[in-house]
């Protein structure tokens, strides 16, 4: 929250219709919920779902943050047209800390596919920051959503995985149970 704050607040998004911002970042943070609960949740095993699940949720949230975006294309007048990439670099910086969090604390506990988990969970944590820049970003143009809304969940996907695949696979201690 301080850096939506730092940045601008809702000031920066002031010229579109309130009802399309909350209507738009609103129905962005119920996905995002849903995204959550594939990846954190368990059901009934005490390990992580499976990996096409996981997986699922980090090649559908670009896919669907852009079909989300695009719906309220055109419907007001955009106050001036960017690529993105302040966006982007909100995003991520925003997406950083639960990420971080989240591989800390689930750390070596995942045995089976620790780069489907991590590329879930930075696909979730991207979302949600996502959710709180649409708070603030007044664009739903093709360009600046695939370079400003849908890169950084790639990008936390692909980070999620690359560092997940060693923070939360399981490390033996000594010998190896089968030597």
């Amino acid at each position: 929250m301080t850096v939506f704050k730092g940045i601008g607040g809702f000031a920066h998004s002031s010229e579109r219709p309130v009802g399309i911002t909350l209507a738009l970042a609103g129905g962005w943070t119920i996905i995002s919920a849903a995204f959550t609960w594939l990846v954190i949740g368990r059901g009934s095993s005490s390990l992580a779902r499976r990996p096409a699940i996981l997986l699922a949720v980090a090649l559908a949230s670009p896919l669907a943050v852009f079909l989300w975006m695009q719906l309220f294309y055109g419907t007001y007048p955009e106050p001036f047209a960017r690529v993105g990439y302040r966006c982007l670099g909100y995003t991520l910086l925003i997406a950083a800390t639960p990420l971080t969090a989240f591989l800390a604390l689930r750390r070596a506990v995942e045995p089976r596919y620790p780069a489907a988990l991590g590329a879930g969970a930075g696909a979730a944590c991207a979302s949600w920051a996502g959710a709180l820049v649409h708070l603030w970003c007044p664009l739903t143009n093709p360009l600046h959503v695939l370079v400003g809304h849908v890169g950084p969940i790639v990008v936390a996907a692909m980070i999620g995985a690359v560092v997940g695949r060693w923070t939360l696979g399981v490390r033996w201690i000594g010998r190896r149970p089968e030597e």
